[in-house]
């Protein structure tokens, strides 16, 4: 059933027209990733399908029945609610339905009101409030921001059971392949549509441009061979040869439709030394906690080195100090001579009342790329497909990611030889996304990334720090998939010896801090009996979510399932979170 309709739709902010008579349908049961370039207009489409804007021309029809809730890039939430009053604000659901959203994206402290909340926390808040509405038509822009990798395997899950209709905009490559059934890219004004995953849809889209690419030539050859004709036989221009001339003009008049473009980066980077950065016993504490502690580290040159960890555990705070904004409170960090850093931040400086081209001619007036051509900032901003318009623009007026784009120009522009990265994937599109990963194939120098995005870590990374709760290190050789596996692994066989204690390939070690004592008699055994209790409770969670969902308008049959559902929630994040205290214990003492 037909539940979203857009019917020759046009859309213009400013002087740049975003969408321009577009059609599309939208089924129940359609799970739509919506892709293309920073600024192309995703945004604006799931807006426009929300209601928040109107189009210039077309209409939005939605069918009677739909009920539609829309998750913004940058929710905003009334300041003086608590998390549960702002999540039950407005919409159709249950008090312990709420409350199990909330629990899941790792929102604490609920007395806390919503104006004494992070950005990251506002949005968990945001993303509870949409998977606890009836809605049946869910619009996502960027859900994953600010989620831990636990909680987005969990989205993932939640996303793929969604009966109604699901529209989404997100970076992470992973969720969307596992999630759409269907993609939607937003290009120069007009949509390009097609069924199946992300990965399905690269596939086909490879195949169209390569056909295009392949007309254009037949296309070519056939103007250069009608030309020829035209000037051996001119004397042959006859009525009866009027047909081969008009037909010759229009080859040659044809212009084939612009070829989708890609970022160019091209930088370059500076020699680098053998000393780069030394962590010697690095510990940073806030108030009574510490947050970072024992950090032990010598970065190699060469070193592609991703930081994982819950959100607010240390992982910003990690490369503050490693780039040397924040000093340590105990230890030391020695910076080698020769480093050059460049920090692409999480969080962008403001810049107001500042156009696009004065905002790069602050960092560099021109440079060579890697192929030693010299290009002005203008030229640097239109291969960063800013332009000439983009370029005169404000900072403000930029999208998310147009902002996003620039500053990693910005960044790699002053040819930096340590590369530091905090969450590089969030409000970038996906294209500029994978130019940025065959750019660091090939850059020289030391890498570490701050990030959630799972793809990306397996793409760019050989090693994975993880930051424990005690604000120590561990390494584990390879990208995220192989630090993944070890952790399953570890939980499956918790005596093992832990992947912390292989070699790193970094040029150092992370060691975690202070002594650890062996379990006791009592731990092994409660250990043990938790190996049995957790799955145990995990199958109970996947039956009570499906009792939840197939309950539908019981309400009786719903509110039992879910306050049994909310008991079993409870029990097994207590008892997890003891397991990984025992088990953390267990390793220090083998």
């Amino acid at each position: 059933m037909n539940l979203v309709s857009l019917e020759r739709v046009s859309k213009r902010h400013a002087e740049k027209q975003v969408l321009s008579e577009i059609t599309v349908g939208i089924d129940e049961g359609d799970r739509v990733g919506v892709i293309g370039v920073n600024g192309s207009g995703k945004s604006t489409l799931l807006r426009l399908i929300a209601g928040v804007e109107e189009p210039d021309s077309g209409r939005v029809v939605l069918a009677s029945d739909a009920r539609v809730h829309f998750l913004a890039q940058d929710p905003d939430l009334p300041p003086d609610l608590t998390p549960m009053q702002a999540v039950l604000r407005g919409i159709e659901t249950e008090e312990y339905r709420a409350a199990e959203m909330l629990d899941r994206l790792g929102v604490r402290d609920l007395d806390r009101p919503v104006s004494q909340r992070s950005g990251g926390e506002r949005k968990r808040i945001a993303l509870a409030r949409a998977l606890a509405d009836e809605a049946n038509v869910l619009i996502l822009d960027e859900p994953t921001n600010h989620l831990d990798v636990d909680v987005i395997e969990w989205l993932e899950g939640r996303l793929r059971a969604w009966q109604g209709a699901l529209i989404l905009v997100t970076h992470d490559r992973y969720l969307l392949d596992d999630v759409a059934t269907r993609i939607v890219e937003i290009d120069r004004g007009g949509i390009q549509s097609g069924y199946g995953n992300y990965a399905d849809y690269l596939e086909a889209r490879a195949i169209r441009e390569e056909q295009a690419e392949a007309e254009e030539r037949r296309r070519a050859n056939r103007a250069r061979t009608e030309l020829q004709w035209l000037r051996r036989n001119p004397a042959a221009r006859t009525s009866k040869a009027k047909y081969r001339v008009e037909r010759a003009r229009d080859l040659v008049a044809f212009r084939a439709e612009e070829r989708r473009k890609d970022v160019e980066i091209g930088l370059p980077s500076r020699r680098i030394g053998s000393k780069v950065v030394n962590l010697h016993g690095v510990g940073k504490r806030f108030g009574d906690r510490w947050v970072l502690r024992g950090v032990d580290h010598k970065l190699a040159p060469d070193a592609r080195i991703g930081l994982v960890g819950p959100n607010g555990s240390g992982k910003s705070t990690l490369l503050d100090l490693i780039v040397g904004d924040l000093e340590p409170d105990e230890g030391k960090v020695v910076m080698g001579e020769t480093i050059v850093p460049g920090f692409y931040r999480q969080e962008p400086a403001p810049m107001p009342n500042v156009r696009v081209i004065d905002a790069l001619k602050e960092v560099v007036l021109e440079t060579n790329t890697v192929e030693g051509i010299t290009l002005s900032a203008a030229q640097l901003l239109e291969r960063f497909l800013f332009g000439s318009e983009a370029q005169r623009a404000y900072v403000e007026e930029l999208s998310g990611g147009e902002r996003r784009r620039l500053e990693l120009l910005r960044v790699l522009a002053t040819a930096p030889n340590l590369l530091l990265l905090d969450e590089p994937t969030n409000d970038l599109d996906l294209d500029t996304l994978r130019v940025l990963e065959e750019y660091l194939d090939g850059w020289k120098g030391a890498l570490v990334v701050a990030s959630h995005d799972r793809y990306f870590l397996d793409r760019v990374c050989d090693d994975i720090w993880s930051v424990q709760p005690d604000g120590s290190l561990l390494h584990h050789p390879g990208g995220w998939s192989a630090y993944q596996a070890a952790r399953d692994e570890a939980r499956r066989k918790p005596a093992a010896r832990p992947v912390a204690d292989a070699p790193s390939s970094t040029g150092g070690r992370a060691e975690t801090s202070g002594r650890r004592r062996k379990l006791g008699y009592n731990e092994s055994r409660e250990l043990g009996l938790l190996d049995q209790r957790i799955p145990e409770l995990a199958q109970q969670r996947t039956e009570l979510e499906r009792a939840v969902q197939e309950a539908g308008s019981d309400y009786e049959a719903a509110q039992r399932a879910g306050e049994e559902l909310a008991a079993v929630l409870k029990e097994l994040d207590a008892a997890e979170t003891r397991w990984l205290e025992l088990t953390e214990l267990a390793e220090g003492g083998t």
